[in-house]
């Protein structure tokens, strides 16, 4: 897929990090579609006339690698995938192509909202130091003394933005989940992301995803990786997701 991707993003215009970082949404709201990749092939070309692709350094496809910290006994996935609201996600995400790295804390309201906080660290810096921990127990109820790594995860992303709507799509594919003992490639799945300031996801993508037939589908890369890697974690919830993913990956994901 990554060959026509290449092929359709000269078509959009491009917005550089600066002008991308006047939209950076750290509190939002967001929609997640989910589609194979035949589905996203053909939708794609159709953004560029309403959106400009994060450029830089002549690049507009990024990879990024986080790290996913949990209690042990996997208090914030159980808490996801009970459908708890006023839920948090503790992760190291590094920015590969630009060598960045953050600490995040992702909090999702009851009300629906995202609100994430985050601190740049050294690049690839999995540190639980005093300004780290600090931080989380700042932005958390955890104890950074109780996390431990729970899973890897890279991704490659396209970032599209409309300024006017000050809205951001994000783009990703070529999803790989790894801990310990196993590890899944999901090659045919694309999950799209809109983020918007305020809760209406009235935009360009979400009309187009609807006219082809796509609807919105909760998708997080935490539960649902950690729930295929797993399978000792409870995953009821998630059987939909996962049939989907298994049916589109030939079966080979998901036993």
């Amino acid at each position: 897929m990554t060959s026509t991707i290449h092929n359709n993003l000269k078509d959009f215009n491009p917005i550089s990090l600066d002008e991308m970082n006047t939209i950076s949404l750290l509190r939002r709201y967001d929609q997640k579609f989910t589609l194979n990749t035949s589905q996203f092939q053909e939708v794609f070309p159709l953004l560029a006339k309403d959106y400009h692709c994060l450029t830089i350094d002549n690049q507009q496809l990024f990879e990024y690698t986080t790290d996913y910290y949990d209690s042990s006994d996997y208090s914030m996935f159980h808490n996801h995938h009970n459908g708890k609201l006023n839920r948090y996600k503790i992760r190291f995400r590094d920015y590969n192509n630009t060598k960045n790295s953050f600490l995040e804390v992702k909090f999702k309201t009851n009300k629906g909202e995202t609100i994430k906080s985050r601190q740049e660290i050294a690049y690839k810096s999995r540190e639980f130091n005093l300004e780290n921990n600090k931080f989380i127990g700042e932005n958390s109820p955890y104890n950074p003394s109780n996390l431990n790594k729970k899973l890897s995860n890279t991704f490659q992303r396209i970032t599209l933005a409309n300024v006017a709507n000050r809205e951001r799509v994000t783009i990703d594919n070529t999803i790989y989940f790894s801990n310990k003992k196993e590890n899944k490639t999901l090659q045919n799945l694309v999950v799209v992301e809109i983020k918007k300031s305020k809760n209406n996801m009235d935009s360009g993508v979400n009309q187009l995803l609807k006219i082809n037939g796509i609807r919105p589908t909760s998708f997080s890369k935490y539960a649902i990786g950690s729930a295929l890697i797993n399978p000792s974690l409870k995953y009821n919830r998630f059987k939909k997701k996962l049939s989907y993913l298994n049916t589109i990956h030939d079966g080979t994901i998901w036993h």
